[in-house]
């Protein structure tokens, strides 16, 4: 019998879980609906369903190898919520909870070595980390407060944007005759109150956000600016990150980018890559081949002294090529599907 590692990675977008042995061997993969901040009304049964489901998919994979040696928990919110949940679902010898899912997205690249760290999903994040631990933590301020140049900006932008179009204070565009039907609706007032009448997730509105990349590809110059939007925004949050980091050694001048918004050849990642490489030519890009769940994972198995070097690496990317399940963070389902939002689709 062997030991599991357990790794659970949940977000606005989705939760998924990994269970895998200390070779690098994956051994079960599962998926969950979105969590939620703990503020928020029904936080709990969100973030219950969300661990509940996938954790129980992956563990049914993992039928036959021995006990959890290792839980490792990256959440970007509701984190007390989450401990108590993933007690209740799984036994593990040990628990770890990361500070944020951030790490979990840098290690993915790094296999836990230091770096920055930028997380642009339905929301946005970022981190400085060094070898030893010392680390900063930039943004994650939620869709009130910040998330600037993520998933839900985006589509929030392309939402307004529609709205000028139509009051005649904005250019034309080809979103608002686009998006309104995508969220199954007539017309821009009905998604008014859709929003408005909280009847449609962060989740759902954040998927919008594919549309605007094909309309920007497509010629649409309202889109080609929202998008450029959000690569100066993300630009100007890392390079803030990098100047509150002067603990990076020379080594360490690495820049791991995950998230829907950052697909690698997409639009927005072209351009923030551009303007990195003229404002912190220093500093390399790397795109990971693996979801911020393995680096969860990477994470778990160094907790107890396991080296995770370049063939491990390698063993589990050609794993996960194979595993649709763990090609991005979106949900099985979440407490609220609205009928009226099943064909929805989802950030690239």
């Amino acid at each position: 019998m062997s030991d599991l590692f357990l790794a659970v990675d949940g977000g606005q977008s989705g939760t998924v879980a990994v269970v895998g042995l200390a070779d690098g061997t994956i051994v079960g993969v599962g998926r969950g609906g979105p969590i939620r901040h703990h503020e928020e009304p029904d936080a709990e049964r969100f973030v219950r369903q969300g661990i509940s489901s996938a954790v129980a998919e992956a563990m049914n994979g993992a039928q036959g190898h021995g006990a959890v040696a290792v839980c490792c928990l990256a959440m970007t919110g509701s984190t007390g919520i989450a401990q108590r949940v993933v007690r209740d679902v799984v036994a593990a010898k040990r628990y770890i909870t990361l500070e944020s899912d951030i790490l979990a997205a840098l290690a993915s690249g790094t296999g836990g070595g230091g770096g920055v760290g930028l997380i642009a999903g339905t929301g946005t994040v970022a981190i400085a980390k060094s070898r030893n631990g010392e680390h900063i933590i930039r943004g994650g301020w939620g869709w009130l407060l910040g998330d600037e140049g993520g998933g839900f900006w985006i589509a929030m932008e392309a939402l307004k944007a529609a709205a000028r179009d139509v009051d005649g204070t904005g250019p034309s565009t080809v979103l608002t005759s686009t998006l309104p039907g995508l969220l199954g609706q007539q017309d821009l007032r009905e998604v008014y109150n859709l929003i408005t009448g909280q009847r449609l997730d962060r989740t759902a509105v954040a998927a919008l956000t594919t549309t605007v990349v094909t309309t920007a590809e497509g010629g649409d110059g309202v889109a080609a600016g929202i998008l450029d939007g959000a690569a100066r925004h993300l630009t100007t949050l890392v390079l803030a990150t990098i100047a509150s980091a002067p603990f990076l050694t020379p080594d360490e001048r690495v820049i791991v980018a995950c998230g829907g918004v950052l697909n690698p050849g997409g639009w927005v990642i072209s351009r923030v890559t551009e303007q990195l490489a003229e404002r912190a030519p220093e500093f390399g890009m790397i795109a990971p081949a693996v979801p911020p769940v393995i680096g969860a994972y990477y994470l778990a198995l160094t907790e107890l002294g396991n080296q995770v070097g370049a063939e491990l690496m390698t063993h589990v990317t050609d794993q996960v090529r194979s595993l649709p399940a763990l090609i991005a963070k979106t949900p099985s389902a979440s407490p609220d599907q609205h009928k009226e939002n099943a064909d929805v689709q989802q950030p690239r």
